[in-house]
């Protein structure tokens, strides 16, 4: 990486993520963590408490909100990229500028090892590595990477610069938006949990014959599992985000820009709306519905529906401020327990 920062500056300036270009023009060799800076670097810092190291290990440049920016003017051998949302501007120059190139690859653009239906049609600017096998009539998009020992079974559709990780398993039917990433591991259309018992309580197990849909831009985290709907689909909408070790039941619906954190459990034919968060372990039993604009917090657990968006926790949720409440005083039950216990022995000998 060698840039100056008045390149950078116009490369963002335009969407409005840098909004000012304050100090000197310099060269940037690298982007760094304020911890670890040294001359040369660049920084991002969104709060006071990293003025000090700035000031000490001297990067060539920050980016900082404006607040920050104007207690850094007295260092006119700094560069200083404003940005109202530093964090955002430390995502989207990262990912110009300091990401792995997926594209960059040890493996011929089709390795060798790959087993590839005759019915498909590669695009020129794909990459396909080794042990991957790509059943009939499947669709790929233009610019997909599929790296190795994926399997993307028949009639399955790979959108337009999507990104399957080692190990990605994309079941038969099912559909892969665009700029989509699939991390390791993660499996697309299994077969959901459904089963019917006997008077005996024998297990029979039912058919999903439906499939899972997935919007553009949505992030599947390394062995992430989403099951086939039994009928219809599983649908996951544009830009949600998922961690790794979660597990979407039948039929399960996730609105757009959502995030679901680690180890969350959604059961069948759960309901997200837009922009739920679901911070790790919730859970939910079936047919549960959230709507837009809601937080779960704290293991969430969700036994039932949720009328109002809000902040929930705790299982069985309930709102936040009581929730609060509530463990607040769960330390002292014991001692609440122990008093009442005498109280009622001094009642019942007054009582005789």
């Amino acid at each position: 990486m060698n840039l100056r920062t008045s390149e950078i500056f116009q490369r963002f300036s335009a969407q409005g993520l840098l909004t000012e270009h304050l100090g000197a023009d310099v060269s940037v060799q690298r982007i760094a963590p304020i911890e670890d800076c040294a001359p040369g670097d660049l920084v991002f810092a969104d709060r006071a408490k990293f003025l000090t190291e700035i000031r000490e290990k001297r990067p060539a440049a920050v980016v900082a909100d404006p607040g920050l920016a104007r207690q850094l003017a007295d260092l006119p051998e700094l560069a200083v990229l404003v940005a109202p949302n530093v964090k955002l501007a430390m995502a989207l120059l990262r990912q110009a500028y300091d990401d792995r190139d997926v594209r960059a690859s040890e493996w011929p653009r089709i390795h060798g090892s790959a087993v590839i239906h005759d019915s498909v049609s590669v695009p020129e600017d794909a990459l396909v590595g080794p042990g991957v096998v790509i059943g009939a009539n499947v669709r790929l998009g233009a610019g997909v990477v599929i790296m190795a020992n994926v399997v993307v079974e028949h009639d399955a559709v790979i959108g337009a610069d999507s990104v399957l990780h080692p190990g990605v398993v994309v079941c038969y039917q099912c559909e892969i938006g665009s700029r989509c990433i699939l991390k390791p591991g993660c499996v697309i259309g299994a077969e959901g949990f459904g089963f019917a018992q006997d008077e005996r309580r024998r297990n029979y197990r039912i058919p999903h014959l439906g499939r899972v849909v997935i919007g553009d831009r949505v992030v599947i985290g390394a062995n992430t599992t989403v099951d086939r709907g039994t009928y219809g689909e599983t649908r996951i909408k544009d830009g949600t985000i998922v961690d790794a070790l979660c597990h979407f039941g039948h039929n399960v619906e996730l609105g757009e820009d959502c995030i679901i954190c680690a180890q969350t459990g959604l059961s069948g034919s759960t309901r997200f709306g837009n922009r739920v968060i679901a911070t790790g372990q919730t859970g939910t039993i079936d047919h549960v519905q959230v709507p837009d604009d809601t937080v779960l917090l704290h293991r969430a657990g969700l036994p039932n529906s949720l009328k109002e968006p809000g902040m929930y926790a705790g299982g069985p949720v309930q709102p936040l401020k009581e929730y609060k409440r509530n463990m607040a005083i769960l330390p002292r039950l014991h001692e609440m327990w122990t008093r009442l216990k005498a109280l009622e022995k001094k009642l019942a000998d007054l009582t005789g």
